[in-house]
């Protein structure tokens, strides 16, 4: 499955991409909402003079929020705790330490998903595409369900395991074994 048949607005490579969203947009262009959204979307990455060091940084562009993992100045690798720190798109900041040995990725909120695949991809577990880049198509699949719903918030705890069992079994029934093998993959590193 690639980024781009996600539907999620400034996230398109391609053409098809590009004008999927075009038609799925209720009355809106591809250009228009990117527009929009790209005035309140902010990715932030290094903090000067900090000694923190960002490991991850997500923008959603559709709620005009992002979302970034640190490796804090103190931080000790044998007892891994990242500091996580979410704008929202009045630029206010919530920040927090999340101990990764502590995440239940069955019962979690995006900070912290987003800080265990990131120690996932820092500690050599995976590589950056079956860790970070899961976790955040992960994301997006989350995120198109509950703005359907009515609700949607970085907040909010999830269980991320069944969003991946969900993406494999689609991959599975549609024939794409590889992609079912890939989500099968980062299951694993889920499931403790």
């Amino acid at each position: 499955m690639g980024v781009d048949g996600i539907g999620t607005a400034g996230c398109q490579a391609t053409g098809y991409g590009t004008r999927r969203t075009e038609r799925n947009a209720a009355g809106k262009s591809f250009a228009q909402q990117a527009a929009k959204t790209a005035q309140t979307a902010a990715l932030h990455g290094a903090e000067e003079g900090s000694g923190d060091i960002a490991i991850s940084s997500w923008a959603d562009v559709a709620s005009g929020s992002s979302i970034s993992v640190y490796k804090p100045q103190d931080f000790d690798a044998a007892n891994p705790v990242y500091k996580v720190k979410i704008w929202d798109k009045s630029g206010n900041i919530t920040e927090q330490m999340v101990d990764v040995s502590k995440v239940d990725p069955g019962n979690c909120d995006t900070a912290k998903m987003y800080a265990y695949t990131a120690h996932l991809k820092e500690s050599g577990k995976g590589s950056f595409e079956d860790t970070v880049l899961k976790a955040a198509v992960a994301k997006a699949v989350k995120n198109a369900e509950q703005r359907n719903a009515g609700s949607w918030s970085f907040s909010e705890k999830t269980d991320w395991i069944k969003i991946v069992n969900d993406i494999m079994q689609s991959q599975y029934r549609f024939g794409d074994l590889k992609g079912y093998m890939e989500w099968k993959k980062f299951l694993g590193f889920l499931e403790k």
